[in-house]
């Protein structure tokens, strides 16, 4: 996960979508997001933080460099990892993780839970066709979504 939940109450879509993973997936992330998760205490997985953070939007090359490392592990592509994006438009520097990750071929990115304004439809249909982006949506149906691999 990456972005920010913000500051208002109704902004809290990552949290809910940290309550809602099952105990036995672990969330990587960067950005400002975790800040209302990390101190809900989501437990460990053999000894490991369930929560395993890179730091702010920054330093999401890391996450990158995980997932691709993973991938040449299992011999597949990022793109057929069991990994789901998640990732927030509350300020700038998101967009440029989503540029990052569309650069690299990352496929099937939740976006949300508002979009940016300068997003015409036209650019949000060209990305959504090319890359399978998908708006999020409830944080249940999302990490439903998620864990049947979608």
């Amino acid at each position: 996960m990456g972005g920010c939940d913000g500051r208002h109450k109704e902004r809290q879509y990552f949290t809910d979508v940290a309550l809602a993973l099952p105990k036995d997936t672990v969330i990587l992330t960067a950005g400002c997001a975790k800040y209302r998760y990390n101190k809900l205490g989501l437990g460990e997985i053999g000894g490991i933080p369930r929560v395993l953070d890179a730091g702010q939007c920054n330093d999401s090359y890391s996450l990158v460099v995980i997932a691709q490392a993973l991938a040449e592990a299992f011999g597949c592509s990022v793109n057929e990892l069991p990994l789901s994006f998640d990732i927030a438009w509350y300020e700038q520097k998101a967009v440029i993780v989503l540029l990052a990750l569309l650069s690299l071929g990352v496929k099937k990115i939740r976006l949300g839970p508002t979009l940016p304004a300068f997003l015409s439809p036209n650019v949000a249909a060209t990305i959504v066709q090319a890359y399978d982006l998908m708006p999020t949506q409830e944080a249940e149906a999302d990490v439903a979504a998620m864990m049947a691999g979608a």
